[in-house]
């Protein structure tokens, strides 16, 4: 929060001075009985009461009669006539500018009590001491004048008090007179008591206090305290509730005040839509107000803005004129950014060099994002003459900055060595730092190093945790990895609901295998009641991005006409061949089926053959008893008794029971050679086709 402070100058006094006579100028004067002028107090009725000249010619600016009808009643003894006669010599009004006269007529005016005079006495001493009687004079006057109940005395007494000028610094008595001028009124006053109470400075702190002191010097205009007023709103701080619109509408008054501060956050607001509709037009105009008053981090978005094409046209060169301001004044984030304009070749010629110049002097200010930039340079000769240890050293001190991009960056070379000693602790220590300042890539990793560690129940519950976290950020992977542990029971309690919705979450975002999974549960009414709609919803999503098991479901759906897909063979045909090619060995079964049988594809027994060579290979037992009877049957192939026998063996030993008795019937024609022949072969097979 800024705070107003008393500055003794000239060009203060003279404000005051101004002010006093404007504030003195539209009285009326009047004599009592005695003869005795009085300027100012409202006189008796009476007849034939005079008119205040002087008021009228001070305000026509005629100075000169002005000066010459007060001096009139001055001279009678009239305490304000003389107080402003001193403030016209001060001044330089109507008569030739004399310090030393205007004191003799403030003197006088303040030893009659008039607590104007005493006021203007006691700046006038406290801005120039070389003329004041004593040094205490000064004090004497301004404590003279607030204590008769002088608000703008009462004002710089209390700043006297706040900032030990003119008297030994006590918070306590700066509250204490900052109080009694609020209270009639003063309205910097009233920021200032407003501060006072929001700080607990000189009185116990009191946020209701300090906002309804803020609201009184707000509604007089005040630029500062209608910014106080609305950071108080914007935080919820003496006020009943958080409210943005209140704390916008607050900001938007002392921003039309040119109030800098208010300007930016009004800014933001219009950035981020807090309490206003998101307007990039606004953000930028206000941005740019703020900006043009020199208000850094202002020129640094005002910088980002356009580079960015926000809230107004993109311009690369204004990007590059706006950062290049606050990189002159070592502002290490425009820096930083200007560093990336000359790496990337944007508003300037792309220069490498001219990048790690600005990159270094960022980093030497200890901003992270530079040094990591820096890091990068020196790691991969970018700039400069390449140097590991030095991209690591640089890399360290942005992770030690709190930099999550580095720790990341970090945690991925001692987990694998690269550029550093392996090293798991210190890889773990800074893959955690990133994760728990949020870095959803970092959680993900993490997840995932304890998914792939020995199960022991504590590093599937930790995978599950990490995994979480990014899942609740968004991050797919993360998403349909949790899924799958609930699944499973992994780490979590089995519960096929919270599966399904994290499948959807992850799905929705386009990730196949959650498609596919998806798919899967609707059929088979896990987690949900089965809906074969949703799950050829899900299943063609899944299928037209690839994934084999989707194509050969959807294929299913339409051979089978379920979730609302009309019986088609010739889809089911056409999805089991993309499935096929993908090397599905039951896709490849199916779309050998239907070329042997003509249904979905014109019948083809060569190429029914060819599919179901492909599945038989693949290990599937059904394909390799078709296989079998197709070489026993001669169909797309010639026949051959051997190969018959070797499939049909190999179809009975993978737990094909339907195909023992071809098999028995394919062993009666073989002579014992060609059966020991069909034998080995059959042997080879195994041997070449084990899994491991």
């Amino acid at each position: 929060m800024r705070k107003t402070l008393l500055l003794w100058s000239a060009a203060i006094l003279s404000g005051l001075v101004q002010a006093a006579v404007a504030q003195d100028s539209g009285v009326n004067k009047w004599q009592d009985e005695k003869g005795v002028w009085h300027y100012g107090d409202a006189r008796p009725a009476a007849p034939g009461a005079a008119t205040n000249t002087a008021a009228d010619a001070y305000q026509r600016g005629d100075y000169a009669t002005a000066f010459q009808e007060y001096m009139v009643w001055a001279k009678q003894g009239d305490p304000r006539a003389q107080n402003i006669i001193g403030l016209m010599y001060l001044r330089g009004q109507g008569v030739t500018r004399n310090q030393r006269t205007a004191t003799e007529w403030l003197r006088r005016a303040a030893m009659q009590g008039n607590t104007d005079a005493q006021f203007h006495l006691g700046i006038l001493y406290a801005s120039d001491p070389t003329i004041a009687p004593s040094e205490k004079e000064a004090s004497f006057w301004l404590v003279r004048s607030a204590d008769r109940g002088n608000p703008e005395a009462q004002y710089v007494l209390a700043a006297q008090y706040a900032t030990g000028k003119g008297m030994k610094r006590d918070d306590s008595q700066a509250a204490n007179w900052y109080l009694k001028a609020a209270k009639q009124g003063h309205a910097i006053a009233q920021f200032e008591i407003g501060n006072f109470y929001a700080s607990g400075r000189g009185v116990s702190r009191n946020d209701k206090e300090a906002v309804r002191w803020y609201e009184q010097a707000a509604q007089q205009g005040h630029a500062d305290a209608q910014f106080n007023l609305g950071a108080m709103f914007a935080t919820g701080r003496g006020v009943a509730a958080v409210s943005d619109e209140e704390a916008a509408r607050w900001y938007r008054k002392a921003a039309e005040q040119n109030h800098v501060e208010a300007q930016y956050n009004l800014a933001v607001r219009y950035l981020s839509g807090r309490g206003v509709t998101v307007n990039a037009g606004e953000a930028f105009r206000w941005m740019r107000k703020a900006a043009e008053q020199g208000l850094e981090v202002a020129e640094i978005t005002v910088g980002r803005l356009y580079a960015e094409g926000q809230g107004v046209a993109r311009n690369d060169a204004e990007a590059v004129r706006w950062y290049q301001k606050a990189a002159d004044r070592n502002a290490p984030l425009a820096q930083y950014y200007l560093g990336r304009m000359y790496a990337e070749g944007r508003g300037v010629p792309q220069d490498e060099r001219q990048a790690l110049l600005w990159f270094r002097r960022a980093a030497d200010q200890d901003l992270p994002l530079a040094q990591l930039e820096l890091a990068e340079g020196y790691l991969n000769g970018r700039g400069v003459i390449l140097d590991e240890a030095k991209g690591i050293q640089l890399m360290d001190r942005a992770a030690a900055g709190g930099n999550v991009e580095a720790q990341l960056r970090l945690a991925e070379r001692y987990l694998t060595g690269k550029g550093v000693s392996r090293s798991e602790k210190l890889g773990l220590d800074w893959l955690n730092k990133a994760a728990e300042q949020g870095h959803v890539e970092a959680q993900y990793q993490l997840g995932a190093y304890y998914a792939k560690k020995e199960p022991d129940g504590q590093n599937e519950r930790l995978a599950a945790e990490w995994y979480r976290k990014a899942a609740e950020q968004g991050h797919a992977v993360s998403q349909a990895q949790l899924a799958r542990m609930y699944m499973r029971g992994l780490g979590v309690s089995q519960d096929e609901r919270q599966a399904l919705q994290w499948f959807r979450q992850a799905a929705e975002q386009g990730d196949a295998g959650s498609q596919f999974n998806l798919g899967t549960f609707y059929a088979n009414g896990r987690g949900t009641l089965q809906d074969d709609k949703q799950a050829v919803i899900w299943f063609r999503k899944a299928a037209e991005q690839g994934v084999a098991a989707a194509q050969l479901n959807l294929g299913l759906m339409y051979a089978d006409g379920r979730g609302g897909l009309p019986k088609n063979e010739s889809q089911a045909a056409a999805w089991y061949r993309k499935a096929a090619e993908q090397n599905a060995p039951l896709a490849q079964l199916l779309l050998g089926v239907l070329y042997a049988t003509g249904r979905g594809a014109p019948q083809d027994d060569q190429q029914a053959f060819a599919w179901f060579e492909k599945a038989a290979n693949n290990r599937l037992p059904v394909a390799q008893y078709g296989l079998g009877m197709l070489y026993s049957n001669g169909r797309g192939v010639e026949t051959d008794w051997i190969k018959a026998h070797l499939w049909l063996d190999l179809a009975v030993s993978g737990g094909y029971v339907g195909a023992a008795q071809p098999l028995d019937s394919v062993a009666s024609r073989l002579s014992q050679t060609e059966l020991a022949e069909a034998r080995q072969l059959a042997q080879q097979w195994r041997m070449a086709n084990t899994l491991y």
